[in-house]
């Protein structure tokens, strides 16, 4: 079972491998780096300076080859979404796609000095989350919870990187019930 990981714009490799290799320790799945997509200029609000998510969720679906079960994108854009100002990523269920955005998840954004155990923190949490979301898992109450939602970035980083245990054992079900539809098909 493998899952698209697309880079839309200017991202650092660096932290996609290490991203990958993270992802598949928290998931069942298998974690590819794919194709490099450029932000639709479409997507671009001018006056907002930022790019609107569900354009580049359609950028995302046009590349996403069958060989995947899911799909996440990651890109450094300012991203906000249907009455939201701003967002760190999000994700559609339905056609199994999750974004992040790298953009406010950098300290520099919030006039801090670069510091890259933070960034990447950051960065695992959201993809996590908005990972999950994408398989079908809903927000959580345990506030310590990788699924609890986050307002701001000091709720990213109030959270862990790891799935209470409900969570991991709805996610755990979701993960069986792939393979076996993936056997059966096969």
């Amino acid at each position: 079972m493998k899952v698209g990981l697309f880079t839309i714009g200017d991202v650092d490799l660096r932290h996609l491998h290490r991203l990958t290799a993270h992802l598949e320790e928290r998931f069942f799945y298998r974690f590819e780096i794919t194709a490099n997509l450029s932000a639709p200029t479409s997507a671009f609000n001018a006056v907002k300076k930022q790019y609107f998510a569900p354009a580049i969720f359609n950028r995302i679906k046009t590349a996403f080859s069958p060989d995947f079960k899911y799909a996440i994108g990651v890109t450094h854009v300012d991203l906000y979404g249907i009455s939201l100002n701003y967002i760190f990523g999000d994700a559609n269920c339905d056609e199994k796609i999750a974004l992040v955005s790298t953009h406010r998840l950098r300290p520099e954004f919030y006039g801090h000095t670069p510091e890259s155990f933070l960034f990447f923190d950051r960065l695992l949490k959201e993809s996590m989350h908005q990972m999950a979301h994408a398989i079908g898992s809903k927000h959580c109450y345990n506030q310590s919870c990788v699924m609890h939602y986050s307002h701001n970035i000091y709720d990213i980083d109030k959270k862990t990187s790891l799935f209470c245990s409900d969570c991991e054992k709805k996610l755990k079900k979701t993960a069986a019930f792939d393979r076996a539809g993936d056997s059966k098909s096969a």
